[in-house]
């Protein structure tokens, strides 16, 4: 039950980052600035659940696991991509209203691309290493 909780938010941020990586030109970034605006709100709004029901209780569980290969791989995990809350509270706050969106376009399609990716690479890792362990 909580993998499927944790599984259907992975779907939701899915949709989210197609929804951002879709504003690819600062032109186009400007002249959605309210869609991406709330776009990045129902993102800020879905993470901050997601990463704490990870960060703060998948990941430690995982870790005292009896299972080595749990255990490590969610250390690992943790790791290398703990810092990620922070990395989404720091781009939420800089880009989060339509008015700093039209301020300076190209940062924020920049900031965008970076978190994306960083976003990106730790549901992709966690959907094929880390969720199909706990299925087992």
């Amino acid at each position: 039950m909580y993998l499927e909780l944790l599984t259907d938010h992975h779907a939701s941020i899915y949709a989210l980052l197609k929804q951002l990586s879709g504003f690819s030109s600062a032109s186009m970034l400007t002249a959605n600035a309210e869609e991406a605006s709330r776009a990045i709100s129902r993102l800020a709004g879905l993470l901050t659940v997601h990463l704490a029901a990870e960060d703060k209780f998948l990941y430690p569980s995982l870790a005292r696991s009896e299972d080595e290969h749990i255990r490590t791989t969610a250390t690992h995990f943790e790791e290398e991509m703990g810092h990620l809350a922070s990395t989404f509270l720091t781009y939420k706050e800089a880009w989060m209203t339509p008015t700093k969106i039209r301020q300076n376009p190209a940062a924020c399609l920049e900031a965008t691309q970076e978190v994306l990716a960083a976003l990106q690479e730790r549901l992709g890792r966690e959907d094929a290493q880390l969720y199909p362990l706990l299925q087992d």
